[in-house]
């Protein structure tokens, strides 16, 4: 088996990463800002059209608290 880079994993999977497990299977946790930005039409539209996720939006708002 080989080394785990943990910098790489972090930088891929992003700040929310640490918490994708305390979610129960199948369900996301997401940020209330996230839910705020889905109600503009610009980026519930690139969030529809697979173009924007959700870890995404998660990430963001994470990297600013």
């Amino acid at each position: 088996m080989g080394q785990i880079d943990i910098k790489k994993l972090l930088e891929e999977r992003g700040p929310t990463g640490k918490l994708e497990s305390n979610a129960p299977e199948g369900f996301v946790l997401v940020h209330e800002n996230t839910l705020e930005d889905l109600k503009d039409f610009e980026i519930w539209k690139k969030w529809k059209n697979n173009q924007l996720t959700v870890k995404e939006m998660n990430n963001k708002h994470f990297d600013k608290n």
